[in-house]
């Protein structure tokens, strides 16, 4: 089933609040405020598709319903979406989407979006008077199981075609070359691959980048053992040891991703003594 991205309400204001993030990572305020007044403009309580948003979320922030409630949830979520004017809905997509090429430039619709594919199926789902009654209830039964999982878990991307993929990392190491420590982009860059590789690529990267940096976290208590900050490496010390006992997710990925920066500060800072 074919979906339109850019007519997807969820999905462009996921890619939104990615380039918020960047832009704050990044220190760029001009795109940091320029961001925030799309969002505002667009997405400000009683607009259309804050109300068409929150009929997204209302499904993709549920889980471990009984699945006849759940049932019942997709389809009074639909009935409410149908009340909504699908006129005004085009529209005022039709000039968010001209807003953001023009202020944030068409590659803020690249933005890698980890759930897209439950955003997809929602969006599918609320747009199905184009459907077949066969895939609306395909479509339907498949939300009805998402609601009733039991932990709320990534729908994996299982593929991406070469030409896909190297666009995508060519656009990724381009945007942070000189905002990431390499260390950083090989972790983002095991992160992105894992949707395609079941995660193999980025297990191998951790255990050896893990150990890297309990060894780091180590060599300073053993140097500094009575620095004001020996209490807070033991604690990351823990942490650090913590995963192995823990499935990977994207908040691993966080905390790891700033330990890194924490450990490069800590060498320069050494280098520089």
């Amino acid at each position: 089933m074919k979906h339109n991205k850019k007519r997807n309400t969820a999905f462009l204001y996921e890619c939104l609040v990615k380039e918020l993030t960047k832009a704050i990572v990044r220190e760029n305020r001009a795109r940091q405020t320029t961001t925030q007044n799309i969002l505002k403009k667009f997405f400000h309580k009683g607009s259309v598709l804050k109300k068409e948003l929150d009929l997204y979320n209302s499904i993709l922030e549920t889980k471990e319903l009984e699945h006849n409630f759940s049932r019942r949830l997709v389809q009074e979520t639909k009935k409410d979406y149908d009340l909504l004017e699908r006129k005004r809905i085009f529209n005022e997509q039709t000039s968010l989407i001209s807003k953001i090429n023009k202020e944030l430039g068409a590659n803020s619709f690249s933005n890698f979006i980890p759930n897209y594919k439950d955003i997809a199926t929602v969006g599918l789902f609320f747009q199905n008077f184009k459907l077949s009654a066969k895939k609306r209830i395909m479509l339907e039964n498949n939300l009805v199981k998402f609601l009733s999982r039991k932990e709320k878990t990534l729908t994996e991307m299982k593929h991406l075609d070469n030409i896909e993929y190297n666009t995508f990392v060519k656009k990724f190491n381009n945007a942070y070359e000189r905002t990431l420590r390499k260390e950083q982009k090989e972790l983002l860059t095991n992160y992105i691959v894992s949707f395609s590789d079941n995660g193999v690529g980025l297990k191998s990267f951790l255990n050896q980048e893990i150990g890297r940096l309990k060894e780091a976290v180590t060599h300073e208590l053993i140097e500094n053992p009575n620095s004001s900050n020996t209490e807070n490496f033991k604690k990351l010390s823990d942490k650090l040891d913590s995963y192995a006992k823990t499935p990977i997710d994207h908040k691993i990925i966080e905390e790891v991703f700033y330990i890194q920066d924490l450990i490069s500060e800590v060498n320069k800072n050494e280098r520089k003594n």
